[in-house]
């Protein structure tokens, strides 16, 4: 923006130029840089402000109260005059009208001024009128009552906790009251507009007000930043259901900046600055204090109520409660049909299923029935093949009996062949013997035959011994490699110890011990290829055969059983680094596996038997001195 310089000549009104050169001059204002940022939204403008911006149902549900508020500040501003008041008419005025009927949202700069004109007006030196109403103490009146008032609007604290009482109506519009819905959204939108005043994004400390913007934005409610702004409002009949949800959702978590404290401070008569001493003042705070905390809890609780009062009246929430009744109990409808359906499908799969089942037995028994007729007949037809070859046989015996070469030597060796054959053969076999016999007229077919069946007999039995044989063998020899196998894997130290352990620990006759013995090594010792029981059982006997101490005998020789014996002096200073470094109200077990790990080549148990054995050295030179 450009400017111009202007040269400011001193005229008189007669002599006023017709022409004189045109500049624009910006604005810089404290209170027109602040007007600026509420009409750009940067900061919002407080509630009841003629400069705020509404449209819709705001302005339909705000308008009268917002024109008679205007009004009347106008009309105080207009036609009070202090010194005209009583003394009751003047403590009935409030702080705005007692400084020139200013408005609410009045800037600091915009008090300091109206506080400046009121001196003009009221002071005692400005004022002629005032020296007749002074009181007994020969104060003015009038003039206390403005300068109480720039005193309470000039603090921020003082001013916020006076606007939480002013010019504010707590009633809540009564159910008797609302006739139809008209009057519904009428009474309870103007109530709900008079009570944005304390909102929290309307907060008069503009840090705190971001605060609550920002908390309300976090919550999620609104669907974009624009709509987050501003609070919701109560709408009307056409207002769509969410956004009715979305206003009394606004108001369940409403938060209020009302500030109880003067009205506390006037209930329990207390005034800090007219405090003895400190303490006393220190008493009176925490009495306003407390009593402060118990009006904003009936604040909060009248909020409560005032929702909870128009949600019962909401025209729009009863339709959707119809509703919602209406398709919970279509749902239910059709939850119990389809029950009823699945019932008489169930039913129908049963019935269905039992009559193929039902045939399904028919057809079992009858296919077993003509089974067993088959099996009875075949039963019969070997049974009377056996008694057709048995009286053959047995009749051709008796004749060779007779001759001087039978085909057996006792009649014994004759039934066991008869009767292999029987038990051996089929009816169609047999018939075939007998007809072979009825042909050939003689018992030696009988007899081969029979030979013949043993000698399969035979070379069954003995393939199947063959057989179990070389499957034996088989297992025996991955028995051997899997003991080789088991024998290349040394055991160590660890593994040796953890074994005597686990014997000691389950003792023999307990359930699956050797597995549980397997297991307890491989949890202890942590081995990436776990043994197995049967390599611990082998250990097992090594140990009591050999008669051996916990030791890794193929790993460890004997020429390191010298040598951990054998202490040289940095290990020495290693062990006695290690005790200091580590003390005695460590774990035990610990702290020994601590000191071995300092010590190069040592182990825990050599260290300890290091410092038994040294400490058995002092004592014995100790009890020499002495």
């Amino acid at each position: 923006m450009t400017t111009q310089t202007l040269n400011i000549i001193p005229l008189a009104k007669i002599d006023w130029p017709q022409s004189l050169p045109k500049g624009r001059i910006q604005c810089g204002s404290t209170s027109y840089l602040a007007y600026r940022a509420r009409k750009e939204k940067k900061i919002p403008f407080l509630h009841f402000s003629s400069f705020a911006e509404r449209t819709g149902s705001e302005i339909s549900s705000s308008e009268s109260n917002a024109a008679s508020y205007s009004k009347k500040q106008s009309d105080a501003k207009k036609t009070i005059d202090l010194n005209t008041l009583s003394a009751e008419q003047l403590e009935e005025l409030s702080y705005y009208d007692v400084l020139g009927g200013i408005k609410m949202h009045s800037t600091p700069e915009q008090i300091k001024r109206a506080f400046h004109k009121a001196c003009l007006k009221y002071h005692p030196d400005k004022d002629n009128t005032s020296k007749e109403s002074k009181n007994n103490s020969g104060e003015d009146p009038v003039f206390l009552k403005v300068k109480e008032a720039f005193e309470t609007l000039s603090d921020p604290q003082k001013r916020k906790a006076y606007d939480s009482t002013v010019d504010f109506d707590d009633s809540i519009p009564s159910p008797a009251d609302v006739k139809d819905d008209s009057d519904f959204y009428r009474m309870f939108g103007q109530c709900f507009e008079r009570n944005l005043r304390f909102a929290a994004e309307n907060d008069p400390d503009q840090n705190q007000a971001a605060a609550a913007r920002k908390k309300r934005a976090k919550r999620g409610k609104a669907k974009d930043k624009k709509k987050s702004s501003d609070p919701p409002s109560l709408g009307d009949d056409n207002t769509e259901i969410g956004d009715v949800h979305e206003f009394y959702d606004y108001w369940i978590h409403f938060e209020s900046w009302r500030d109880f404290t003067l009205a506390a401070s006037k209930i329990t008569d207390h005034d800090t600055d007219m405090a003895g001493d400190r303490y006393e003042k220190r008493w009176m705070e925490k009495e306003i204090a407390r009593k402060a905390k118990a009006l904003k809890k009936e604040e909060i609780a009248r909020i409560t109520k005032l929702v909870e009062r128009s949600m019962s009246l909401d025209p729009r929430l009863k339709r959707e409660k119809e509703r919602v009744e209406r398709e919970k109990t279509e749902k239910a409808r059709l939850r119990e049909e389809r029950l009823k359906r699945e019932e008489q499908e169930r039913k129908e799969k049963e019935e269905k299923e039992a009559r193929e089942r039902a045939e399904l037995e028919a057809r079992e028994r009858e296919k077993q029935a003509q089974s067993k007729l088959k099996k009875e007949q075949e039963k019969k037809i070997i049974r009377k093949s056996r008694q057709a070859l048995r009286k053959l046989v047995l009749g051709l015996y008796e004749n060779e009996c007779k001759t001087d070469n039978p085909t057996w030597c006792s009649f014994h060796d004759m039934n066991d062949d008869v009767e292999m054959l029987c038990e051996k053969l089929s009816a169609v076999e047999l018939d075939s013997i007998t007809s072979e016999i009825l042909d050939a007229s003689h018992l030696i077919i009988v007899s081969n035959k029979a030979n013949d069946l043993r000698d399969d007999t035979a070379k069954a039995m003995k393939a199947e011994e063959r057989q179990r044989e070389l499957l034996r063998l088989q297992a025996k020899k991955k028995e051997e490699a899997a003991k080789v196998a088991r024998a290349s894997k040394p055991w160590s130290r660890e593994e040796i110890t953890a074994l005597t352990k686990a014997i000691k620990k389950y003792p023999a006759g307990g359930a699956n011990r050797w597995e549980t013995i397997a297991l307890f090594v491989n949890n202890l010792c942590k081995l990436q290829e776990p043994r197995k029981k049967e390599e611990c059982i082998e250990k097992y006997n090594q140990l009591l055969t050999s008669s051996a101490t916990p030791s890794d005998t193929q790993s460890q020789p004997a020429q390191n059983k010298t040598s951990t014996c054998e202490w040289n002096e940095e290990q020495d200073k290693q062990l006695q680094a290690g005790l200091a470094k580590y003390p005695a109200s460590m774990d035990k077990n610990e702290r020994w596996s601590n000191i071995a790990s300092e010590v190069t080549g040592k182990s825990k148990k050599d260290c300890v038997a290091r410092f038994k054995a040294i400490r058995e050295a002092l004592k014995k030179s100790k009890s020499n001195v002495d």
